[in-house]
């Protein structure tokens, strides 16, 4: 192997120091998003105890129910998200001969798992403060799929481009097919609450 190959290689690996800080700032931003669940339960209690008194008066209205329904779409997005990381992910590491980092992905998938209680509590309850959290919860999605792509995806084809003889990986190959519906299916969760909010830019070629 050429100096220049070796070069390559090394730039396409993460260093085991910015491994433990990628690792740190997951894990720094989990104990966040839980202390803030733990902060809005009352609030959103409050707001689900109206919920159910105004489903019980039938006062719920076109509105509302698509609100519910956007709700229901993010949660399966980020379900899907932490699947494809558990699953196809970690396999196509492994398929291709390169260590997975098992802590890292462990600390993407508690964040996503932390979207999850928040979005599963906003499904009945209705006001300003689902409309603030759930607008909050796209923005999170959209941050941890960003580290997630950073991180562990594009260093992952960046070492297989490197290889002479690349690895024949199903997992690879469905991991690619599966990450690049769920960014296009986000894309429109996120237009349909942001305009400006981009995550094309993680879509693998």
């Amino acid at each position: 192997m050429s100096d220049q190959e070796t070069e390559q290689e090394k730039d396409g690996q993460a260093t085991p120091e910015e491994g433990a800080d990628a690792a740190k700032e997951a894990d720094v931003d989990s104990l966040s998003d839980l202390a803030e669940l733990e902060k809005i339960k009352a609030e959103l209690q409050k707001e689900k105890e109206k919920a159910a008194k105004e489903l019980e008066e039938g006062e719920e209205d076109e509105e509302d129910l698509r609100e519910v329904d956007y709700l229901q779409k993010l949660l399966g997005l980020s379900i899907k998200f932490e699947h494809h990381v558990g699953m196809w992910l970690m396999t196509a590491y492994i398929d291709c001969g390169i260590k997975y980092d098992h802590r890292l992905a462990e600390s993407y998938m508690t964040q996503l798992s932390t979207i999850q209680s928040f979005l599963r509590l906003l499904e009945k309850v209705d006001g300003v403060t689902r409309e603030l959290v759930t607008k909050d919860c796209v923005l999170k999605l959209r941050n941890v799929v960003q580290m997630i792509y950073k991180n562990q995806v594009k260093p992952l084809y960046k070492e297989v481009s490197l290889m002479k003889k690349k690895p024949k990986s199903e997992s690879l190959e469905h991991f690619k097919e599966n990450w690049n519906e769920r960014l296009e299916d986000l894309q429109k969760a996120c237009d349909f609450e942001y305009q400006v909010l981009d995550v094309k830019g993680f879509i693998l070629k």
